[in-house]
């Protein structure tokens, strides 16, 4: 009866091994992924220096310039998702960071009726650039975790929880989905303070959980949250000094433009994805397009395909 027992027991765990064997990823994937990154991006992204997964620490630096083999290429694939996860957290922080400042002028100036409209447009428009900038990442991420056996995409929703950014980036699209179906009046001055308020307080939650993010997987040096406002700001004061009329808003919405299209072509583009205009979705290219498509960015000077239309005033 013992022996029978054991004998169970011991084909029990045989099958368990069995089932729970990692598998490995093939040559093919292992090559495309050392192709990728022969990108210049990747050795250019320096917002976060190590990054911390499953109890052990990463640097990109060593992640790039080792040669992938099928053993280790599951693992560096992982890294390598949520190096990209650390680095887009902080490019949305830096994105709200803007937004959040801005609306707290706002709240400064609640009785200037044009000042609340005007506001309003604004942060709309900023807004309505965030949300399909923030598609692309998540698409980027979801594009590179594709070369593991078991991509995080794949799981089922309740078990997305732990895929560093993912569901962020998805709330910040479903939040601005329920923005939009929101009735704003220009002869109800309330609507446009509620509807900014609103904004704040989304972007203030979704700050606090991107620091939770990074603080979880991302290990930098000290980082100032608003260095980027601080920058603009300086840049404004130097040019209203030099008695050059400019308002404050439509400075904002040019410099806002400009690193919209900073942020395409660095952090995404230069790390060689590439995006689908038809599926509205990222992919990355075959082996064979990846030295070209690095070659076309160099020969017009990176300007990337146009994705997003930003209007200025």
């Amino acid at each position: 009866m013992f022996s029978l027992t054991l004998v169970k027991f011991s084909v029990l765990i045989f099958c368990v091994i069995l089932c729970t064997k990692s598998k490995e990823c093939t040559k093919k994937q292992a090559n495309h992924l050392d192709k990728l990154l022969m990108y210049s991006g990747w050795k250019n992204l320096n917002m976060v220096d190590i990054i911390k997964y499953n109890g052990k620490t990463y640097h990109l630096k060593h992640l790039i310039k080792t040669p992938t083999n099928r053993l280790q290429c599951k693992t560096k694939v992982r890294a390598l998702t949520i190096f990209l996860g650390c680095t887009y957290a902080k490019v949305i922080n830096n994105f709200f960071s803007i937004i959040i400042n801005c609306l707290q002028i706002c709240k400064n100036k609640m009785k200037e009726r044009n000042y609340l409209i005007n506001e309003n447009i604004y942060t709309e428009r900023f807004i309505n650039v965030i949300v399909p900038i923030a598609k692309l990442m998540k698409g980027a991420m979801d594009a590179l975790d594709s070369l593991h056996w078991l991509p995080w995409a794949d799981f089922k929703e309740k078990s997305t929880d732990h895929y560093l950014m993912s569901p962020l980036l998805r709330r910040i699209g479903d939040f601005f989905d329920k923005l939009n179906e929101r009735n704003v009046s220009r002869y109800d001055i309330f609507t446009y303070s509620s509807e900014l308020e609103t904004i704040y307080i989304f972007s203030k939650k979704l700050i606090k959980d991107l620091k939770y993010e990074i603080d979880s997987y991302c290990k930098s040096g000290p980082y100032n949250q608003n260095y980027l406002w601080d920058e603009w700001i300086q840049e404004f004061n130097a040019i209203i000094t030099h008695d050059e009329k400019l308002v404050f808003l439509k400075f904002l919405n040019r410099k806002f433009k400009q690193y919209v299209e900073i942020v395409i072509i660095k952090y995404y583009f230069q790390l060689g994805f590439k995006f689908d205009p038809i599926t509205e979705e990222t992919y990355l290219p075959i082996s064979g397009e990846l030295i070209i498509q690095e070659l076309e960015l160099k020969a017009t000077d990176e300007e990337p395909p146009t994705l997003l239309q930003i209007e200025t005033l």
